[in-house]
């Protein structure tokens, strides 16, 4: 991929003509034991960024598209080749010189009205990873070893899983990664690459060599990881690798876990998190105070801290305001009771509803980077502010609701 600016972003609507779990098209899905209506809203209510659209990214987005998954993001800066069309299917001959990404995006469109792609023509880096912050889960089919890192990272710092994939020769490997998981589950793409190959070395398939349907194979299966975390349905592949063997036949699965003093300096955040909440449960220092311009976003609440807080709002011996900056259909999906909606504020619009400088407000969004772009503005107007730590999902995790990581 090379780089580009995020100003050329190709933003268009597919638009969602009603439901997309009543009728024929998802019937197969629903009828599945365990699905249901309920696990084919969850994926049209998710929004999903897929890095590359490459041999990996295209049966990625072909299978999430065909699901159901409310929004596609396509992020590669690179145009169709003669030589991609040996495993990327989403091309065509007449469409050699065209941008990956927009072509992508052209698929999907034409494959599936009920889905919203984003098409985002170019390289992922440092100033355009503010992207990420919309969306709820990331796809790495990315092809080299720079991108991975810059995924994982950027990923990491916004609570975001990953599903991970690569191929090479024969040989292809996937797995899921999410350096937020919780139950010590956390996990990522540092713990099995530590390091970048001494000299910067990265082969890559035009080096080497490719199998074709080896890509679909490694593909789907990121794809099958995907509407698992996104529905909650089975186990994900976090803290296991899958490889694939294509010459020989064979799949295996290798542990994988945190390396120790990744665990340390996890659990020394995490202490300092606790250390510097309130003192009270449910209260705020600073609720009765004049807002202070530019203070600092607060500790994040988790979702035990938000049930003592909401049961101390119910009781009448606290007050704050639970913001939920999802979209509409979103929040009408799914929302924790008493909040109030914020539609996009923080990501894209800074209109935000009336709220009382002297009440301490929460954030929440699906996962965590929404919200907290939120709270950056919100902290900067003055408003004491934190963010629910793993958003809706640590909410339905922490209820027992069916969906976990």
């Amino acid at each position: 991929m090379r780089d580009g600016g995020v100003h050329g972003a190709d933003v268009r609507d597919g638009g969602h003509g009603g439901d997309p779990a009543e009728g024929e098209r998802y019937s197969r899905s629903v009828r599945l034991p365990g699905f249901g209506l309920g696990s084919q809203g969850r994926l049209a209510a998710s929004r999903v960024l897929v890095v590359g659209a490459g041999g990996l990214g295209a049966p990625v987005i072909q299978y999430l598209a065909a699901s159901g998954v409310g929004t596609l993001g396509i992020v590669d800066d690179d145009a169709v080749d003669l030589s991609n069309l040996q495993r990327q299917v989403l091309f065509r001959p007449d469409q050699l010189g065209f941008p990956k990404a927009r072509t992508a995006a052209d698929w999907v469109r034409a494959a599936n009205p009920d889905v919203t792609v984003v098409a985002h023509p170019f390289r992922l880096s440092e100033r355009t990873a503010d992207l990420l912050d919309d969306y709820d889960l990331v796809v790495d089919g990315s092809d080299s070893f720079d991108t991975c890192y810059f995924v994982a990272d950027a990923a990491a710092a916004r609570g975001l899983p990953v599903v991970w994939g690569s191929v090479n020769r024969w040989d292809g490997q996937f797995s899921v990664f999410w350096d937020d998981a919780p139950d010590g589950r956390a996990v990522d793409y540092r713990d099995l690459h530590p390091a970048p190959p001494a000299s910067g070395w990265d082969e890559s398939c035009a080096d080497v060599g490719v199998l074709g349907p080896l890509c679909g194979t490694v593909g789907t299966g990121m794809a099958s990881e995907v509407v698992k975390l996104l529905t909650g349905l089975g186990e994900p592949l976090l803290g296991r690798v899958v490889t694939v063997d294509a010459l020989g036949g064979t799949w295996r699965e290798s542990r994988l876990a945190r390396a120790p003093h990744r665990v340390e300096a996890r659990a020394t955040v995490n202490d300092a998190r606790r250390a510097s909440s309130s003192s009270v449960p449910g209260t705020s220092a600073t609720t009765t105070e004049a807002p202070v311009r530019g203070r600092r976003v607060g500790p994040d609440v988790d979702a035990d801290e938000l049930s003592t807080l909401l049961g101390a709002r119910a009781a009448g011996d606290a007050d704050f305001t639970l913001l939920d900056v999802r979209e509409v259909d979103e929040h009408d999906f799914a929302h924790i009771t008493g909040d109030v909606q914020a539609p996009g504020y923080g990501t894209r619009t800074r209109q935000r509803p009336e709220l009382d400088p002297a009440q301490r407000v929460v954030v929440y969004c699906a996962r965590g980077p929404r919200a907290r772009a939120a709270a950056d503005l919100l902290a900067g107007e003055g408003f004491d502010v934190s963010v629910l730590h793993g958003g809706m999902l640590g909410w339905q995790l922490a209820q027992g609701a069916p969906t976990r990581p």
